[in-house]
């Protein structure tokens, strides 16, 4: 016989394909347990019925009778909504106590049947598909074998009606196979929605693992560039180009941080300014961008904090507010500097603002003294 082997991760992931109906494990017990629930419900009310079937149509000899029956099946009923069904049925346990209140559900009618009239039968309708919801596999059609037995034995045992009584099993089986039908559809329809999420979760997980590497590329693309920077003025672009690389890789940071696929503009902000060392505020509101959008506002806001920093004086002010339009704003304590307005950076800035942003930019004097540069997209 071939060996073969199971990778461990997916070794660990083997019980829950336990199915039963193509019903991953868990999803098969939630559903078992919620049937369940159901019945509970059910047999309150087929024992509401059945206490009113006795007050109106049972003789004085086996009105007290049944009523007892009716007694013992409200305390059974009681007793199984007590029961840890979860818990027992994940383990096993739950499957004898399943089968004893599935006899006892059939032998409850089939006593009523006998003693009462055949106007209790009509409770198989009730009973008999409640216990091939609740059943799986080869306990199901034991059961359901079990319940016609019962049937047959009652039919014969009172001298029930052949003919009527072969019309109502008729009508029972097709009640048992619609009710079959329709839990197998609700089967299917829980376990294609399982395995949406399954796919879901996964794609999203190797979202976040893409993201996390693409950070530590670009961190790692920004930490070689600059080992080859040159001293003295001539590496200026080099620091410039490792800041704009940095500033993607920190929205991919936090993509890789978060399980949705936007980004907090505030937190992007924050780390952007982390490092920076003149006195800064930083007044931002938590506006979600995604994550384009949250790559070109970096860039941006990148730009900008560098040529305040470079050029004009502190304290720097970046303010950040949200509503029907975004808007971003840098100012410093500087001289107002147009001669710079024409330089690459912000070229790149009113690129971004107006081609990538559908925005626009501003670059003026700030009130009181100083520069204010302002995107609004």
């Amino acid at each position: 016989m071939p060996c073969v082997v199971v990778d461990p991760l997916v070794r660990r992931d083997l019980p829950s394909l336990v199915v039963a109906d193509n019903l991953p494990a868990s999803l098969e017990l939630d559903f078992r347990v919620s049937a369940l629930r159901v019945g509970w419900w059910l047999g309150w009310a087929a024992l509401v019925s059945v206490v009113v079937g006795i007050a109106v149509g049972a003789d004085a000899g086996h009105r007290w009778l049944l009523l007892a029956f009716a007694g013992a099946a409200a305390a059974g009923n009681l007793a199984a909504m007590l029961i840890p069904w979860r818990e027992w049925l994940g383990n096993g346990r739950g499957d004898a106590l399943l089968d004893l209140w599935s006899g006892a559900l059939i032998g409850f009618v089939a006593l009523l049947v006998g003693v009462g009239g055949s106007s209790f039968s009509l409770l198989l309708f009730l009973a008999v598909p409640f216990v091939a919801v609740v059943q799986v596999g080869r306990r199901r059609v034991v059961w359901l074998a079990t319940a016609v037995v019962a049937c047959v034995l009652v039919t014969v045992v009172v001298s029930l009606p052949a003919g009527a009584t072969a019309m109502r099993l008729a009508i029972l089986a097709a009640v048992v196979g619609g009710t079959l039908v329709a839990a197998r559809a609700l089967r299917r329809e829980a376990a294609a929605g399982a395995e949406a999420a399954a796919r879901a979760e996964l794609e999203r997980t190797l979202l976040t693992e893409a993201e996390h590497r693409v950070k530590n590329s670009l961190q790692t693309a920004a930490d070689l560039l600059l080992l080859g920077r040159p001293d003295g003025s001539a590496g200026r672009p080099f620091d410039l180009t490792a800041s704009r690389i940095r500033s993607l890789a920190a929205v991919h940071r936090l993509l890789s941080e978060t399980p949705e696929d936007h980004v907090r503009a505030d937190q992007l902000l924050s780390q952007l300014v982390e490092d920076v060392d003149v006195p800064l505020v930083l007044d931002a509101e938590p506006v979600t961008l995604d994550a384009a959008s949250a790559q070109r506002l970096g860039l941006v806001a990148n730009e900008l904090v560098t040529n305040a920093v470079q050029h004009g004086s502190p304290p720097l002010f970046v303010k950040l507010e949200g509503g029907s339009r975004t808007r971003l704003r840098v100012e410093d304590a500087g001289a107002a500097r147009p001669d710079i307005s024409s330089g690459l950076g912000l070229q790149l800035v009113r690129r971004m603002a107006e081609e990538g942003l559908g925005g626009s930019f501003e670059l003026g004097e700030r009130t009181g003294g100083g520069t204010r540069a302002e995107l609004v997209f």
